[in-house]
């Protein structure tokens, strides 16, 4: 098997400080990244002549804070495969906005988020389909408090919107705890969020979302856990996670996660 990989990561970071929206894009945080691959079979295979080749491309901009707490994000992820026979190519374009403000001892964020996400398969005589979705965000923290409220909608479409954007977990801000199923078409989603940090190492939560689709209503309600054990090791992180999905379907799951940073 014959395999040839090329990666290119460009990395931007601070160029200039200023408080104007130009200087603030200048002063804005750049991801910029293209890998591709290539794999060709061999005679001795079962298919000798096959072969797939594969391209992601992503681009990610923050800005740096314009108006005392607004930030801007846009983003651009492609990812195309190509075979003998067929091709398909799934790209997302991704806007959003956030605003992280404080009166007195209350601090909040306010967000708003559009994308639309494109498929195109060579086989599928439609040809090119664009599923659209949007979400917004408002969330307050006090002391060791948090919460936050939010809404999503993905408008009609021949797929589901994809929530697969690099840097990012999720792209719509109703995700469940663990089993969130809100990326289908013409879905309506809510979501309300209780946590509470007893200390700085230590997040104790609880969320439920609902999420209305064309055929199906589902909620779920979910507990959840962070720990930092820098006692054991600088950077672990333990997570434990609890969701039940409930009425038009009835199932239950549970996680445990462990990440360190090397």
């Amino acid at each position: 098997m014959k395999k040839l990989t090329f990666s290119l990561i460009l990395l931007t970071h601070t160029l200039f400080a200023a408080d104007s929206l130009m200087d603030a894009l200048l002063d804005g945080n750049l991801t910029h990244k293209i890998s591709s691959n290539y794999n060709e079979g061999q005679e001795e295979e079962e298919t000798p002549f096959s072969s797939t080749k594969t391209q992601k491309f992503l681009f990610h901009y923050k800005t740096a804070p314009i108006m005392d707490g607004l930030k801007l994000e846009v983003a651009t992820q492609s990812f195309a495969t190509e075979t003998h026979q067929t091709s398909s190519d799934n790209t997302i374009y991704y806007t959003e906005a956030l605003y992280d403000g404080k009166a007195e001892d209350v601090g909040y964020k306010l967000s708003a988020n559009y994308y639309a996400d494109t498929y195109h398969q060579s086989i599928v005589e439609s040809g090119l389909t664009t599923t659209n979705a949007f979400g917004a965000k408002a969330q307050v923290n006090y002391e060791n408090f948090g919460s936050y409220v939010a809404y999503s909608k993905v408008m009609n479409g021949n797929h589901a919107a994809s929530g697969d954007l690099e840097g990012k977990d999720h792209l719509l801000p109703t995700s469940s705890v663990l089993s969130s199923n809100n990326y289908a078409p013409n879905t309506a989603a809510y979501a309300v969020d209780l946590n509470y940090s007893p200390r700085k190492d230590v997040t104790l939560g609880s969320r439920y979302v609902v999420a209305s689709e064309v055929q199906t209503n589902l909620s779920y309600t979910g507990v959840y856990s962070n720990f930092q054990l820098n006692e054991i090791s600088k950077g672990l992180n333990l997570g434990l996670s609890f969701d039940k999905t409930g009425i038009d379907k009835q199932s239950d799951q549970f996680s445990i996660n462990f990440k360190s940073k090397f």
